[in-house]
């Protein structure tokens, strides 16, 4: 590769934004997918302790073996550490709530290792009683996320339409 391929690789990512109202289709895909991932185990929680066999499924194809139980145990952790119902919609929602944004935001961070977590977390779940609980869940999905090659700062890839060259991306 020559120096100035190597430069997007290189440069710091800016931090991601995630934000209520954002459409999901604006995210790249480990976003979209751990969106999905948290929406299809919320609309199937149950008890709170049953596994979503699609979202299963899911994280075996992506390579993240673990990651149907992270999502249960992030999930359990959110729900016992929020005293408000949280607003995780269905899987077909086309925007983010403000929840999602915020547990987008704080994996994100978390995953990029900046120091920042604790600012773009809800301020329930950074209180002495549930830190714990949601910290170590959150920090074990991002670094699965990572280890499967889903980074949740990663833009969507667009082709070029007007390139003849069907490998240039913009």
């Amino acid at each position: 590769m020559r120096p100035a391929d190597l430069l997007p690789f290189l440069a710091p990512r800016p931090p991601p934004a995630f934000y209520a109202e954002q459409a999901v289709g604006d995210l790249g895909f480990g976003a979209q997918f751990v969106i999905w991932a948290m929406r299809v185990q919320w609309a199937h929680i149950g008890d709170g302790k049953q596994i979503s066999l699609v979202v299963e499924r899911a994280c075996n194809a992506a390579d993240m073996p673990e990651g149907a139980s992270l999502i249960t145990e992030l999930t359990e952790a959110l729900t016992r550490a929020t005293s408000r119902p949280l607003s995780i919609p269905c899987p077909k929602w086309r925007v983010l709530t403000g929840d999602e944004a915020r547990l987008l935001g704080f994996v994100a961070a978390m995953q990029a290792r900046d120091g920042t977590p604790l600012a773009l977390c809800d301020a329930e779940w950074r209180g002495a009683r549930h830190a714990r609980s949601v910290w170590v869940p959150a920090q074990r999905l991002a670094l699965a996320l990572s280890a499967a090659g889903l980074y949740l700062n990663a833009a969507p890839i667009e082709i070029a339409a007007a390139s003849s060259d069907p490998t240039h991306f913009h």
